[in-house]
């Protein structure tokens, strides 16, 4: 079992009152057992608050950046805040402890029906129980309603999706895309789906809602099959054809009676087809000679009727060209047979194969009539100027049938991607109101998800701490019989509850009520240094501080606790050390006595300090309070006049008094004054006491009496002033109206106060005490 102990406070950088601080030099090497006093304000509880953060690892702690001597098992070495495995093996016990550790279910103390926790563990699980189960009951409700306004607005959000879908149903039922057609098979979900995902699909969203609207929902048109598209005789065919037909000469020898006139060229021509096995002629009856055959012969010979039958043959080719074309005019197609949206391309196609008839009827017109005339006067020389000729091609027309038929053919698949567009055009309109109520129910929703999450903890944590173990330290029986030694008196009893967590206190025989904050206290000790036992029995031997344990006790309580503390401290020496530190001085004075009286019994030796606050000199001039931590007098005789808190405070006031210069700093008449409402004030209250035992209680009126025996107008009006200013305070305040330099003035003119009414008694004082009386009342320089 290791054994540790602090022997030197040496550093304090920053905690509380503890500011850039260092013991001086001042304090004794601390050993087994230690006493320290100082009066409220001092920096005492401070200084067991830092022991107790540092032994609990508390944030606060980081700040102090403190260096203690200590030997542990013998070794020295320094501790620092961050010394845990040293800080383990700390115990405190103060005000903290006693509200960590006791705990009443009744503020005013335990009814007929209500039960005192003991031990920080079980009076933490019951505050965290309460406390979580409060917390549960108030966050049911707003779960409740958060989750309730969740689906408040999810399902104003899904109607909203829904909506737009049956929009779009409405907008696409006639598409050929069946996923549009109804609403049990285009829902929200396929809205919700195209918002979720990459919304770079919108950039293929419609411009012109109705157009697509209108391409989605239209039937395909029928096929254009009425296209005249026959093959035409090249037109440099004909034109060359013809140009060689009016340039082609005859071998005949012309009559000069029908070379003239074609009329009767062809009259006779076809006479004499008819009289060919006649010889006498129809229609004179005239009988037809050798020679006139011969003659008809020559001129009507092979060349002749060879060049007007190939005539003939052109001239009806060129016709059934025209004949054709104007089939082929007749087939174009009107706007109402094609896709409307072809009809501008349509037109111009249209205009433009007209244009080409147009000219090649004008052109092929004047091929014919050359021919012809080339048919009736073949001896004649015709004129062969014949214009360009192109025959007219529906190429144009062609072109746009067959965009016509392409989206005949792909109409399916443009009325769907139409339809898409337009599905997303309408689920793009919903965008940003979508992320809007969106955001909102997953805003909602995280803080509905919050409070679910910490409801399920606080359900967890409920479970878990009402089956939490009891913590059987101290049992019920010590308690009732340790509380009966410490207190005096055994009117208190403590019965175990039937959970094992709790006691059930009685007083004579009924239900306790309204436990006194001593007999608070004192059951609280007990839990701590049962504790402090239990912890023996496992670990390395504990440093025990105690802060002020008869801090709210009355004096009949006191004696028994100051005894308790001795013998389960210093007389069993299971704590390594212990640090008793007190602003009660009856509790420092039977301590004093019981150590000196001890002396070198008590094992690993002891020692007895001050802590006061003191004012010291700083940079920025201003003084600053430090504490100061002396050590006791090491003159038993003197020790043993300092055992009244008269004496005590009649030392203090004194020296300071004697101490005084003209040439004290700021600091030092700071502390001076301090003196003036707390030492000086006891110190005179104390002496008012027994001069004027009528007035015990009232401080006001003993003063009164006091003054009375004044002579000097000056004393008089410094004590009136000291009175005026701290009659009615009860701790130090050096910011009221008294000046620093007026300090030892006033301090003196308190012990003047006392010589005016009883002089033998002040003198008797000062040789006892060793105080130079002279000195005491010399006026400085």
């Amino acid at each position: 079992m290791s054994h540790a102990q602090v022997k030197r406070l040496r550093k304090i950088g920053n905690y509380r009152a503890f500011q850039g601080w260092t013991d001086e030099g001042r304090a004794t090497e601390l050993g087994r057992v230690n006493l320290i006093y100082g009066t409220n304000g001092s920096g005492k509880s401070t200084l067991a608050n830092l022991f107790r953060a540092c032994s609990s690892s508390a944030l606060e702690v980081q700040l102090a950046g403190l260096e203690f001597d200590a030997v542990v098992d013998g070794s020295p070495g320094v501790v620092t805040q961050a010394s845990s495995a040293f800080w383990e093996r700390v115990r405190v016990f103060n005000a903290d402890y006693v509200r960590e550790n006791l705990r009443f279910d009744d503020d005013a103390g335990p009814r007929s029906d209500s039960l005192l926790t003991l031990g920080k563990s079980n009076v933490d699980a019951e505050e965290q129980l309460r406390t979580a189960e409060a917390r549960k009951s108030e966050l049911e409700p707003l779960s409740r309603e958060a989750r309730s306004k969740v689906d408040a607005l999810d399902r104003a959000l899904q109607q909203r999706l829904t909506e737009v879908a049956g929009q779009i149903v409405d907008d696409l039922r006639a598409s050929p895309v069946a996923t549009y057609r109804a609403t049990n098979s285009y829902t929200r979900a396929n809205v919700r789906a195209l918002l979720t995902n990459d919304r770079a699909l919108f950039e293929g969203a419609s411009r012109d809602i109705a157009a697509d609207r209108a391409m989605a929902t239209s039937e395909a048109r029928e096929a254009y099959t009425r296209l005249n598209q026959s093959q035409l005789p090249r037109a440099a065919d004909l034109r060359d054809t013809a140009i060689e037909l009016l340039e082609s000469d005859v071998t005949s020898r012309p009559l000069e009676a029908l070379a003239g006139s074609p009329d009767r060229a062809a009259w006779v021509q076809k006479g004499v087809e008819l009289h060919t096995e006649i010889h006498t002629c129809l229609f004179c009856e005239n009988a037809i000679s050798a020679e006139r055959r011969r003659d008809l012969a020559a001129h009507f010979d092979e060349s002749l009727t060879d060049l007007q039958s190939r005539l003939d043959t052109h001239i009806d080719l060129i016709k059934q060209t025209c004949a054709t074309v104007n089939l082929m005019v007749d087939s174009v197609p009107r706007d109402a047979d094609l896709y409307p949206d072809l009809a501008g391309e349509l037109r111009m196609a249209r205009s433009d194969f007209r244009d080409q008839n147009d000219q090649f009827q004008d052109d092929i017109r004047h091929i014919l009539d050359a021919l012809q005339l080339k048919r009736d006067k073949p001896f004649s020389v015709a004129s062969i100027d014949l214009p360009p000729l192109v025959v007219p091609s529906l190429q144009s027309v062609t072109e746009v049938v067959g965009k016509h038929e392409h989206k005949r053919s792909t109409h399916t698949n443009e009325a769907a991607a139409a339809a898409r567009r337009v599905e997303l055009a309408r689920v793009q309109s919903l965008a940003d109101d979508y992320d809007q109520r969106r955001a909102a129910v997953l805003d909602q929703n995280a803080k509905a998800e919050e409070l679910a999450t910490e409801l399920r903890q606080l359900s967890e944590l409920i479970i878990s701490l009402s089956n939490k173990g009891a913590d059987p330290v101290p049992q019920a029986s010590e308690l009732t019989s340790d509380v009966a030694r410490l207190l005096g008196r055994a009117d208190l009893k403590f019965e175990p509850s039937a959970d094992g967590k709790h006691y059930r206190i009685e007083r004579a025989g009924a239900p306790a009520t309204h436990l006194s904050e001593g007999e608070r206290t004192a059951i609280a000790l007990l839990h701590f240094l049962a504790s402090v036992r239990r912890g023996v029995l496992s670990g390395d031997e504990p440093i025990v501080v105690v802060d002020d344990p008869v801090s709210s006790m009355d004096d009949g309580i006191l004696f028994g606790v100051s005894s308790f503390l001795w013998s389960s401290l210093v007389e069993n020496e299971y704590a390594s050390q212990v640090i008793l530190l007190t602003h009660n001085f009856e509790l420092f004075r039977q301590w004093v006595m019981q150590l000196e009286n001890a002396g070198r019994h008590v094992s690993g030796g002891f020692t007895i300090h001050e802590i006061r606050m003191r004012y010291r000199p700083h940079r920025s001039g201003t003084p600053r309070r430090l504490p100061q931590l002396d050590p006791w007098t090491d003159d038993k005789k003197q020790s043993r006049r300092l055992r009244s808190l008269y004496h005590f405070l009649f030392a203090r006031v004194a020296k300071s008094v004697t101490d005084a210069s003209p040439e004290l700093g700021l600091a030092e008449r700071m502390d001076l004054l301090a003196l003036v409402p707390n030492a000086a004030r006891k110190m005179v209250e104390a002496f008012l006491s027994f001069r004027y035992p009528q007035h015990i209680g009232n401080f006001h009126a003993g003063m009164k009496a006091a003054m009375d025996a004044l002579d000097d107008p000056a004393v008089r009006t410094h004590v009136e002033r000291y009175l005026h200013t701290y009659s009615h305070n009860e701790e130090g305040n050096v910011s009221a109206m008294l000046d620093p330099s007026e300090a030892s003035i006033v301090l003196r003119s308190l012990f003047l106060l006392i010589r005016a009414n009883d002089s033998e008694h002040l003198s008797a004082m000062c040789q006892a005490l060793e105080i130079d009386e002279g000195a005491l009342f010399a006026i400085p320089d």
